[in-house]
């Protein structure tokens, strides 16, 4: 045996999950008028994927502009009567007030039928659509998730001591560089890099929680996949034998 300074691939199970995965649901009850988009489909920031009947909504916007249109109307009458002193200046000031009112009713009915308009807050990958055409959707009702799959995460879980130890060697390393294995027994071609630890320990289990980021430039991984993410563990003055003087009694 010699004592030298070495080091060791340590292998971490690790779930897959998307830099950005949101549920994306309704925020008005109506029925589905229009579907955009399809399962799996990449969609970009601001696309439409889903309408929901806007009609009643129309409806409250033209009633909501007719009066602030009447109370434009009432506000220049007060105006004009209290400028001949016919009425006091609180009228004209009510007026105002009934005016601003009316104004805001009309943006309100505005952001409601904007609602009827579910677009892609940001580029990535449709899911399954569970509603079909003609549904009946409520509010708060998922439609969809959406999934920013351009990079990826991998969530990893290290002991107290290996992450200790990690902390200790972690200035002493070239680089914080991890592989990733797939499901497959294949390597991924994009080397990630440990970007985050968690703040806290697991009470049950004793481990924290690492976190790689990985490049995801031709979408092979996908949100909720697994793997396994190998770390090269540096050891200093190690005693080292053969591996071919070595043998197994049973589980020895």
């Amino acid at each position: 045996p010699v004592r030298i300074d070495t080091s060791f691939i340590k292998e971490y199970v690790s779930q897959i999950r998307s830099v950005r995965n949101i549920e994306i649901r309704a925020q008005e009850k109506g029925f589905l008028q229009n579907i955009y988009v399809d399962e799996g489909q990449f969609v970009q920031a601001g696309q439409l994927l889903f309408r929901i009947m806007p009609k009643m909504y129309e409806a409250e916007l033209l009633k909501a502009k007719s009066e602030a249109r009447a109370a434009e109307i009432e506000l220049q009458n007060a105006k004009t009567l209290a400028d001949k002193n016919i009425v006091s200046k609180s009228e004209q000031a009510i007026a105002q007030a009934k005016l601003e009112q009316a104004k805001a009713e009309v943006s309100l009915a505005k952001l409601h039928l904007s609602f009827t308009e579910i677009r892609a807050p940001f580029d990535g990958t449709i899911d399954r659509i569970p509603k079909k055409l003609g549904s009946l959707i409520d509010e708060g009702e998922l439609m969809t998730s959406l999934s920013d799959n351009s990079q990826m995460f991998a969530y990893f879980n290290v002991s107290e001591p290996e992450y200790i130890q990690y902390q200790t060697d972690v200035k002493d390393r070239a680089e914080n560089n991890v592989n990733l294995v797939l499901a497959n027994g294949e390597s991924f071609k994009h080397k990630g890099k440990v970007e985050l630890i968690e703040s806290e320990f697991d009470n049950e289990t004793g481990n924290i929680a690492f976190r790689a980021r990985f490049s995801n430039s031709e979408k092979l991984l996908r949100n909720g996949e697994t793997g396994q993410v190998q770390m090269l563990v540096p050891l200093r003055n190690a005693i080292v034998i053969p591996q071919k003087a070595t043998y197994e009694i049973q589980d020895k």
